[in-house]
């Protein structure tokens, strides 16, 4: 029987940072995934996306403030 590892736990033989999850994708992007990323290095490809498009979020918070921030000074005018 498995055994259920406690929060925070990590696999045996991974490294202690690493986290195991499970998704589902459509077939194309599986496809393209495999393409794009190939065998073992699927995991780095996916990590790779999350923390590009994180930046791009903050990049986008980021301009939106300034906007306001321009937009308002122009009206105070």
């Amino acid at each position: 029987m498995a055994r259920r590892l406690e929060p925070g736990e990590p696999y045996a033989g991974r490294r202690a940072d690493v986290a195991v999850i499970n998704c589902s994708v459509d077939r194309d992007a599986a496809t393209l995934l495999r393409q794009y990323a190939g065998g073992k290095k699927l995991g780095a490809f996916v990590s790779r996306l999350v923390h590009e498009y994180h930046g791009r979020q903050l990049e986008r918070a980021r301009v939106r403030q300034k906007l306001t921030t321009v937009l308002r000074e122009g009206e105070k005018d």
